[in-house]
């Protein structure tokens, strides 16, 4: 007898998707990392970063760092058996130093999309993939200006 896969409930996966972004909105790291898997692979527009250490380090860290409150406004979610589609809108102000450009105090907004795969259990997601145009981010904090 096969056994049905059972597909989460939208709210609980919104949910889900809504703790990760608001866990963004602080600089508590600790916070942010306890919703990845040890040896998750998150794929950005700058590259491929494997497992908790490089996601800190490449991701999280200089993200938190430089723009310190931000906030991840879901746009659009939709989900199927352990994958997450999220449109969401980055909003932000350059505090602190980012891709060698020191704080502008300058405001960014930068829409995107992401792919998670997601385990509602563990509470925790093994895989992303992390789009949006750096470029325009670079650009609102005057990179190149």
């Amino acid at each position: 007898m096969q056994v049905a896969a059972v597909q989460a409930a939208p709210e609980n996966v919104r949910s889900f998707i809504q703790e990760y972004f608001d866990a963004w909105k602080g600089t508590d790291e600790g916070k942010i990392l306890a919703y990845y898997s040890d040896d998750v692979v998150i794929h950005l527009p700058t590259g491929t970063l494997e497992g908790k250490t490089a996601v800190r380090d490449n991701f999280v860290r200089p993200f938190i760092a430089a723009f310190p409150g931000n906030v991840h406004s879901i746009r659009n979610l939709a989900h199927a058996r352990n994958l997450v589609a999220v449109e969401w809108s980055f909003e932000a102000v350059h505090k602190g130093a980012f891709a060698n450009i020191e704080a502008t105090g300058k405001k960014v907004q930068v829409p995107g999309c992401s792919f998670y795969e997601y385990d509602l259990v563990t509470r925790k997601i093994p895989a992303g993939r992390i789009y949006f145009d750096f470029a325009t981010l670079l650009r609102q904090i005057g990179a190149g200006a």
